[in-house]
């Protein structure tokens, strides 16, 4: 299909009624609505308070509405139309900022898996692998766009999903590898042995959250010096070392909290020690200090429903 961005609202368009058809007239505030394994749609039919979870490696297209994230201190708005790729794990602010029940928020999410994509790039021999981000934002191809219209036309045809289901799925992986987001995607499978040293203090500084770990010690765990280490970290993940470690003990105590954990016992589960502190960075990433979170009469049905799916072992599921 030739890139005629004249034809892009046509598409799109096409794609809002696929999507509105996969969902059958449910009008549940959130759903996740699953095409196929490691294929979920997402919908949306309210604007919602800010919210943070972690994006696992993930693609995202937008079908319709707005939403805005926060990696760091980068602020993404999401479009009808675009295209997020992230390659490694992120802790991220979200906001759907356009979204109604005549009109929910679309998107369709693909979990990106090395396996996958490896064997992929190894067959497009014409496919170099490409230097980038660990996460990037930006139009999604025409290509793109059709082939996700045409995954989201099967559930309409059971007979067809089995089959069909993971080809387009498979077509959509080639999509975004050539697409401009190509570059994100690749760190993936590259075997950049600074992303793969990054990739490795990811892992610890996950496993470690309630301990005060100090910057030498993830370095080591890297095995880089700390300028390196510093640099590195940020351009994979636009934040420092200490900043992701911080978003990911208050995401975390922020869902033990919602689960209905003491304020007290939340924030010591995650390293910290001072009550004051906690309170203090709490109320500065979320808006609202942990005791208002304790208490759950101000929380809508839409909310709770976001923050148990926001769970990063809920996420997981969809892999699987």
């Amino acid at each position: 299909m030739p890139e005629d961005q004249a034809g892009r609202p046509d598409l799109l368009c096409r794609l809002q009624l696929m999507a509105l058809s996969c969902l059958s007239g449910r009008t549940e505030p959130i759903v996740r609505e699953e095409i196929l394994a490691g294929v979920e749609l997402f919908a949306a039919t309210s604007t919602q308070p800010t919210m943070s979870e972690l994006y696992a490696p993930m693609a995202s297209i937008v079908i319709q509405g707005t939403m805005e994230v926060t990696i760091g201190q980068t602020v993404l708005h999401y479009d009808p139309g675009s295209c997020f790729i992230g390659s490694i794990d992120l802790p991220i602010t979200s906001r759907i900022t356009s979204a109604s029940p005549e009109q929910p928020y679309l998107a369709l999410n693909l979990m990106l898996e090395q396996d996958s994509l490896a064997d992929l790039i190894a067959e497009a021999i014409d496919l170099e692998p490409e230097q980038g981000k660990c996460y990037a934002l930006g139009p999604a191809s025409l290509d793109l766009l059709d082939a996700c219209a045409r995954l989201l036309k099967l559930p309409a045809s059971p007979e067809d999903l089995p089959v069909m289901g993971p080809l387009i799925r498979r077509e959509i992986l080639y999509r975004l590898l050539r697409g401009p987001q190509g570059g994100a995607i690749h760190q993936i499978v590259l075997s950049d042995p600074r992303i793969q040293q990054i990739r490795r203090a990811l892992n610890w500084i996950r496993t470690n959250l309630d301990k005060s770990v100090p910057i030498e010690d993830m370095a080591s765990c890297a095995g880089m010096s700390q300028p390196s280490f510093r640099r590195h970290f940020r351009t994979a993940t636009g934040m420092s070392p200490l900043q992701y470690q911080k978003t990911l003990r208050l995401q975390a105590a922020r869902r033990s909290i919602l689960a209905g954990a003491e304020v007290s016992r939340a924030a010591f589960a995650v390293g910290y020690e001072s009550p004051s502190q906690f309170s203090r960075e709490y109320s500065r990433m979320f808006g609202v200090p942990p005791s208002r979170d304790a208490s759950r009469d101000h929380r809508s049905p839409a909310q709770s429903q976001r923050e148990a799916v926001a769970d990063p072992a809920s996420r997981a599921a969809l892999c699987h």
